[in-house]
Order: C-alpha cells, then structure tokens, then sequence
C-alpha cells in the first residue's frame, strides 16, 4: 500500500482528506501541527512516497518548510501542497510540486495524488 503523510492544522478538513485517501486505497499518517510531521518525517520520510502539507500551519514551520526537510530526507518523495493563499502560493515551494486551492473537493484532493503519484511510476 502507497503511504502518504498529511499534514493539516485543521482537524475537520484533516479528517476530510484522510478520509478521502484512505479510500482511494493510500495508507495515511496525519499529523495535526507541525511539529508532529517534522518528528514523522525524521523517523519515517522514506516510507512516505508523498506529502500532503497545508501550507500555513499557524506559528512554527510552514508546509514549505516541511517539504524541503521532506526532500532532503527522501529525494523522491511528491509533494501536494493545500493553500487557502491562492494558485501561485505553491511557487514559493520545492519543484514538482502540486498545489491544491481551498476549499477543495476531498476526493479531488485524492484523484490528485494519485495521479501525480502514476505520473512518477
């Protein structure tokens, strides 16, 4: 089964999503704040084959960063952003990145993913 990370501050668009993933048959590990991801990326990036991060994650470290960190640890690991700032929010981010717009269609969310993730297989 394909792993993915999600990271999302809001719990109810988190459950959303994973729940949405889960169903298009992904394996997913939440992480609410962004300290819980950071911890989850440094014992686990390599079995992830994909991080979904909201960008903004309130104080602390943003999506951006977590994808860099992601990056270093797991150079092929694809990265779905989920921004609320717009559709060019996601330029300020790693290369071959997708950036989803909030709100957003939870099952669009997983039709994305694993679209980018058959594009990379």
């Amino acid at each position: 089964m394909i792993s993915v990370l999600l990271v999302e501050d809001e719990r109810e668009i988190a459950e959303l999503a994973r729940d949405a993933l889960a169903a298009a048959g992904f394996s997913v590990t939440v992480a609410l704040d962004d300290q819980t991801a950071a911890h989850t990326l440094e014992r686990e990036a390599r079995s992830f084959a994909a991080l979904v991060t909201d960008i903004n994650l309130g104080t602390g470290v943003t999506g951006f960063d977590l994808a860099r960190s992601a990056r270093r640890l797991n150079a092929d690991i694809e990265v779905v952003y989920i921004s609320g700032q717009g559709p060019h929010a996601g330029r300020f981010g790693v290369d071959r990145a997708l950036t989803v717009e909030k709100p957003f269609n939870p099952r669009d969310l997983a039709e994305q993913v694993a679209s980018l993730l058959d594009d990379e297989a």
